[in-house]
């Protein structure tokens, strides 16, 4: 008797994860016009605070280690010929 009714259980559920993913996503999506940037921001955010990263702090460098942080500026350089 449920032998015949696995595939059309099987296709039942299988279609109904997308609809219930994209109900509960629509509400947010619709009120409110969110670029890519600021979700990407809103979800960073998420994450380090999830995670703990945002509760760490962070520890300015002072010294030796701000000369070595630098980046090399090379605006002064010589061009350079290509050999052949």
């Amino acid at each position: 008797m449920i032998r015949p009714l696995l595939p059309v259980l099987g296709a039942l559920f299988l279609c109904a994860q997308p609809f219930a993913a994209f109900a509960a996503d629509s509400p947010a999506t619709a009120t409110t016009s969110v670029t890519p940037a600021q979700l990407r921001q809103q979800i960073e955010a998420k994450r380090d605070q999830l995670s703990g990263v945002a509760s760490v702090a962070t520890t300015t460098a002072t010294g030796a280690a701000t000369v070595l942080d630098t980046p090399v500026q090379t605006d002064d350089t010589p061009t350079q010929v290509q050999q052949p």
